[in-house]
């Protein structure tokens, strides 16, 4: 017993200042996240937009309200992607805070995310002549011309900054979704400080948006990111209001029917690209309504969002060339077969090109990030944690 005394105890880990707050000593502070409702949502979404440009194809308005167009499912599709990002990268940003260099292990992972299917795709799309937009058949639409500026513009995913045309038109909301990583980490420590300060935080957000779309000065276009900046705060607020929530008010069978309960605020508001803005609130209210229902229990549907979540970044760039191909390319040939090729293609492009692109960037990433981590002493458990969309969950 004597000599046990003896020996020193380990020293504590010291208290810094880079350190995300919460992450150092003390209790557990792992934030937990309804997973499958949230493989719900991100379906949803990319279903959402696969169905307006399906529509468009064919020339079909969708009659349940008569103010709702086909194009208008297409950008609450977009919109439910800004909040489940945001929402899913707080969680990420929180794994990361683990280490000394959790910034800089963001935006790298982040970059061999969105960058290698994004530059496949374009190139993809420059090589084929594949149009931009979707058009009722049997109108053909032509494709961007690639001057070296749209290029690269395109593949750098700054269209919105250098004022250059998308080669493809799902690519509009990339650049605001890569613009909008520069802010995330200081996102994610205000919203480490609670629901008030992530408000506070809203509000500038919202008025610096405001300030950009009224304004009139000259050359604040390039700065459209700020439009959005509200819709990517309702995923911010979102894990806020998890962090201090430890259990959902509501049974889970009640997820989708909240997430219908948001509908009506988007029909109303209409937004669209002349006023973004009333997305706002929209984007807010599916923000408040994440932590209201408890995680969904494992079922044939919760495997089949998950399949689609896990696929859903090349559904959403490939779905447009499949569906190009299949309907104008093949215009020619019988209606069963065009439609059965269209299938086909909208299946198998996207696991193709998660299986050779995608993924091997993800563990790149991961690779990369690894070497030379310098992870701050925590309790085990905290490495634990929520996946990013695509990669199967711990």
């Amino acid at each position: 017993m004597a000599a046990a005394s003896a020996i020193p105890s380990p020293p504590k880990p010291a208290s810094s200042s880079w350190a995300p707050r919460g992450r150092l000593g003390g209790a557990p502070n792992h934030t937990t996240l309804p997973e499958r409702n949230l493989d719900v949502l991100r379906a949803v979404a990319v279903l959402c937009v696969l169905a307006d440009h399906l529509l468009t194809t064919w020339g079909i308005q969708p009659r349940l309200f008569e103010t709702w167009v086909s194009w208008d499912l297409g950008r609450m599709g977009v919109l439910l992607f800004f909040v489940h990002t945001s929402l899913v990268l707080m969680s990420s940003l929180e794994r990361e805070g683990a280490r000394r260099d959790w910034v800089r292990a963001f935006y790298m992972r982040r970059a061999l995310r969105i960058y290698p299917l994004a530059i496949a795709t374009i190139l993809g799309v420059v090589m084929l002549g594949v149009p931009p937009h979707m058009t009722v058949r049997p109108i053909l639409a032509r494709a961007v011309a690639p001057t070296l500026k749209v290029l690269a513009a395109n593949l750098t995913l700054t269209q919105n900054v250098a004022g250059q045309p998308d080669v493809l038109g799902v690519l509009w909301s990339l650049p605001l979704e890569v613009q909008m990583y520069v802010a995330l980490p200081l996102c994610f420590l205000i919203a480490k400080r609670g629901v008030g300060s992530t408000l506070g935080a809203l509000v500038g957000v919202g008025l610096m948006g405001a300030f950009v779309r009224f304004s009139g000065l000259p050359g604040l276009w390039r700065f459209s990111v700020a439009l959005f900046g509200p819709c990517f705060m309702g995923g911010v607020l979102a894990y806020a209001i998890l962090r201090t929530r430890k259990q959902a008010v509501l049974p889970s069978w009640t997820w989708c029917l909240l997430l219908l309960a948001c509908v009506p605020l988007f029909v109303l508001l209409r937004p669209s690209d002349e006023s973004p803005e009333r997305g706002w609130l929209f984007c807010l209210g599916v923000g408040c309504a994440i932590p209201l229902a408890r995680n969904l229990g494992e079922s044939a549907f919760t495997r089949i969002a998950h399949l689609v979540c896990t696929y859903s970044y090349g559904i959403y760039l490939l779905h447009q060339p499949a569906l190009w191909f299949s309907f104008s390319v093949l215009k020619g040939l019988p209606t069963a077969f065009q439609w059965l090729t269209c299938i086909t293609l909208i299946v198998s492009l996207p696991g193709l090109f998660y299986h050779f692109v995608e993924h091997p960037g993800i563990q790149l990433g991961k690779r990369l990030v690894g070497k030379g981590a310098r992870v701050v002493p925590q309790a085990p458990e905290l490495c634990e944690g929520f996946a990013v969309p695509g990669i199967k969950y711990r």
